[in-house]
């Protein structure tokens, strides 16, 4: 009896596996002013989402540099857990890459410039919240 218990027990937990999605929301920037700036990080995916909507302000200040930038916009990025950190892959070349640091401790969004290997990161948003779903499947 105590064996099919086990088995049991040992059946129903094997079965279920749980995932954490992170949403960094309302995160502001002191460069741009957004109607909506919000990061989703799915870790089981290993994919972050972010979908953003500038203020028509900012989408116009864009608009004049380069006419191909769009007022409502949805991104995806591979990412990965380290040291306590979410980081995202590489956008770039050798030279030069960026890549977006998340921190959910402080709800802030950093992004690291590498220039022929000189490494600086700044603040990119600052979120008013994170909120933690696990999700069970």
């Amino acid at each position: 009896m105590k064996i099919i218990f086990f088995f049991l027990v040992f059946q129903l937990l094997s079965t279920h596996s749980i995932a954490e999605i992170f949403i960094f929301q309302n995160c502001k920037s002191t460069d741009y002013v957004y109607e909506k700036n919000e990061y989703i990080l799915d870790l089981e995916k290993g994919l972050m989402t972010r979908e953003f909507i500038y203020s028509d302000e900012s989408y116009e200040k864009l608009r004049l540099n380069d006419i191909t930038i769009k007022k409502k916009n949805l991104t995806n990025k591979g990412i990965t857990v380290e040291n306590n950190l979410f980081v995202s892959e590489i956008s770039g070349y050798p030279a030069f890459y960026t890549q977006l640091i998340f921190d959910k401790e402080k709800a802030n969004v950093k992004i690291r410039t590498v220039l022929n290997n000189t490494e600086g990161e700044s603040l990119l948003s600052q979120c008013e919240s994170v909120i933690n779903y696990k999700k069970e499947s």
